[in-house]
């Protein structure tokens, strides 16, 4: 398989895509980049970062719309298009991936902070569908308009699993 050579399986593991660093602040909708496929000795940089960072802001950023503009400028170049209307624009001519996505990070992305709280919502969050010891709700019961317990109700035959209506299929 040809997709097993080079570096390709490594940019394709889930761990891979958990490593990225950027994740970019709610107000950015879009972010594009233009690049060269064959760009000249200074202007490597925003092509190597398109190909180790690109499915890392894909997968860290869902709600962003992420655009490659490939070949179609002379100088690699970053926009973003925020929720209130304006643009930033980032020159990529002559910085590395590494100074990249630092640049990036710096400019569009949350803080360790917000990061930090972010992190710790989610997992404070309790889901009202949750039942159990540790939720708001001990049992299925206790919902509105649910069948009772059979602790407190006898359930009908057919739903014990117990009784079969054909024994020849066994």
């Amino acid at each position: 398989m040809p997709f097993m050579h080079g570096s390709m399986p490594i940019r394709r593991t889930f761990f891979y895509l958990q490593q990225g660093k950027i994740k970019f602040r709610d107000n950015v909708n879009v972010f594009a980049m233009g690049f060269h496929k064959n760009p000249t000795e200074g202007r490597t940089g925003a092509r190597d970062f398109v190909y180790w960072h690109w499915a890392q802001l894909q997968y860290h950023n869902p709600k962003v719309q992420l655009v490659k503009h490939v070949d179609k400028v002379i100088t690699p170049f970053g926009r973003a298009y925020l929720n209130d209307g304006r643009e930033v624009l980032f020159d990529f001519d002559g910085l590395t991936r590494e100074e990249i996505e630092q640049t990036l990070a710096t400019t569009l992305g949350k803080t360790e902070l917000v990061k930090r709280r972010e992190h710790l919502e989610s997992i404070a969050k309790m889901n009202p569908a949750d039942f159990g010891s540790k939720n708001e709700r001990q049992c299925m019961c206790e919902v509105q308009g649910q069948h009772p317990c059979t602790g407190l109700l006898r359930a009908p035959s057919c739903m014990t699993g117990k009784s079969r209506w054909n024994h020849n299929l066994i």
